[in-house]
């Protein structure tokens, strides 16, 4: 894991964002077939838009625990390390993408800062609860 650490923690930070997009989409198809049929599209894409900060939240601070807690279990080298670069590249590729996709930070940014607090806090929480 000592080489190429970063280029690593990048591809993993983007395997995250990919999974808790599908996860994202999971969430909205259930609701849209199941919990909210027959609606017009309209209510899903507010539906989507509204869940999938939460869902980003939650679910990143289970992937965020769950993997420094396989890194502190395996013992790598310098693991503190790595759980804090994980979040942190996480929060700079979203930063990226966000601004890229021309959101107003005005409207988005307490549910970003709630949802990447999560992430960071599952990190911590990964490395320091396992033994």
């Amino acid at each position: 894991m000592k080489q190429y650490i970063i280029l690593k923690l990048i591809g993993l930070a983007i395997l995250t964002m990919i999974t808790l997009v599908l996860i994202s989409f999971l969430e909205v198809a259930v609701y849209s077939y199941i919990i909210n049929p027959e609606q017009v599209e309209s209510v899903y894409e507010a539906h989507a838009n509204a869940s999938a900060p939460y869902i980003s939240g939650i679910f990143g601070f289970i992937i965020f625990f769950l993997v420094a807690r396989y890194w502190k279990k395996k013992e790598y080298p310098n693991v503190f390390k790595l759980v804090i670069l994980f979040p942190l590249i996480y929060v700079l590729l979203d930063i990226i993408i966000i601004t890229a996709a021309g959101v107003k930070w005005s409207d988005f940014i307490l549910i970003f800062a709630v949802a990447n607090t999560a992430k960071f806090l599952g990190s911590y929480l990964g490395y320091k609860l396992s033994k």
